[in-house]
């Protein structure tokens, strides 16, 4: 079993080579679209094809520069994801062994046994494909977003529709707000560290929840204990911290690669509730599903315990409610982060003095705006008696010369609109 607090933390060094990611490649983006742009505006009023000519050629070293990019952080990621779910093994069946040990069972340790392992690499393998997945096609939506972007630019001015200034601060805007998607078949998009974030999470719970399924089935074990804690989605709550009698032919239809055909399992015990029915294991919206931080252990009736609480339904939603505002205001606070070093990027990278300017104020507008979101964020956090997570904040390239940039910028917009500093 993981821990809601382990698989919480698990997923930081993902994210964290994923913002990595996003950040450089919007970087290099605004880069490229300043070459094209920054300049002023006799500059961009050239011929149109001399113009589309040049833009496919800048978007042609964009591509090659944000391929190598990809190239350098999938390595790093696969070798995160690998690590991390070396360490989630271990740590999950560092719980379940003593479980074992008190029915007076050795369990064989997971590093020496075969096919626990052939199970965690299984599952890594489909964790990591997953992530090179959805990063194999990022190159090519850089490249697309870039052209179509210059190509926006370029026709409000020639139309005469918008001023040079106010082109590309909308173009530069445009980027800032749609960055780096991940894009479902559904139609939900995602960014590239909350897509990482969910994958790596759900890869790993589901490794863990197979490991230690395969060692309930060696051990020929028929109940299962889940996890709790308090704000867990509403959906969740009726089973979590409870034991379950496992229907072991469900399981097979479920998960038919964990079994051999020679296993001696019991029978489902009516005295509890079914396993699969009531968790939804094996299922997106379920036990292991999508996001989910619960997890399960073996548990043998009248040998283990019970450590989880149970918790009041109406106490938890309220805990789930005001944990999901506090994720949206740090959501808020990042991708204000962002946008503060994008502008950033396009004032450094811009020629035309005019254009800079104003640039400029844009920039010290969005710094103020991140530091009212702060404010309100910590206050929002003591209101409500919750611990700020100063992680859950962080960009990458958010270090202390850009806060400092970012916090004077924000004082400049307060004077100016005859605040205080």
């Amino acid at each position: 079993m993981l821990t809601p607090d382990y698989l919480y933390r698990i997923t930081e060094g993902a994210e964290d080579i994923a913002s990595q990611l996003h950040a450089n490649i919007l970087q290099k983006i605004i880069e490229r679209m300043m070459i094209r742009i920054g300049r002023g505006e006799d500059y961009l009023l050239t011929a149109t094809d001399k113009w589309q000519i040049e833009v496919l050629q800048e978007a042609g070293y964009l591509l090659e520069d944000i391929q190598k990019e990809l190239s350098d952080k999938t390595k790093k990621q696969v070798k995160e994801i690998q690590e991390a779910m070396e360490d989630a093994g271990v740590q999950a069946l560092q719980w379940d062994d003593k479980i074992y040990q008190a029915a007076g069972l050795s369990p064989v340790p997971l590093l020496q046994s075969p096919a626990l392992m052939r199970i965690m690499q299984r599952n890594y393998e489909a964790t990591a494909g997953e992530w090179r997945n959805f990063t194999r096609t990022t190159a090519n939506e850089a490249q697309r977003l870039f052209i179509n972007q210059m190509d926006n630019a370029y026709n409000m001015v020639v139309s005469g529709a918008v001023s040079y200034t106010e082109a590309v601060r909308d173009v530069i805007n445009d980027v800032s707000e749609v960055g780096m998607k991940v894009n479902y078949p559904s139609g939900y998009k995602l960014s590239i560290e909350s897509a990482t974030m969910m994958i790596v999470r759900t890869g790993i719970s589901q490794a863990a929840a197979e490991v230690g399924l395969a060692r309930m089935i060696e051990h020929g074990v028929g109940y299962a204990l889940t996890s709790s804690h308090m704000g867990a989605r509403p959906t969740h709550q009726p089973w979590q911290g409870k034991v379950f009698s496992i229907d072991w032919d469900t399981m097979k239809q479920l998960k038919p690669e964990l079994f051999t055909g020679n296993e001696e399992l019991p029978q489902p015990d009516k005295k509890y509730p079914d396993f699969v029915e009531s968790t939804r294991f094996g299922y997106v919206d379920g036990l292991c599903g999508a996001n989910c931080r619960h997890s399960f252990s073996a548990f043998y009736p009248g040998i283990s315990t019970n450590p989880f609480e149970q918790y009041d339904s109406e106490e938890n939603r309220k805990a789930y409610e005001t944990q999901q505002r506090q994720r949206t205001l740090e959501r808020r606070i990042r991708d204000s982060k962002r946008k503060v070093q994008n502008l950033q990027t396009a004032v450094d990278n811009c020629k035309d003095e005019k254009l800079k300017f104003e640039l400029q104020q844009k920039l010290d507008r969005k710094s103020y705006t991140l530091s009212k979101q702060n404010k309100a964020y910590k206050q929002y956090c003591k209101d409500n008696n919750l611990k700020e997570y100063a992680e859950r904040l962080k960009v990458a390239k958010w270090d202390r010369q850009q806060a400092a940039k970012a916090a004077g910028a924000s004082k400049r917009y307060s004077i100016s609109k005859g605040g205080t500093a």
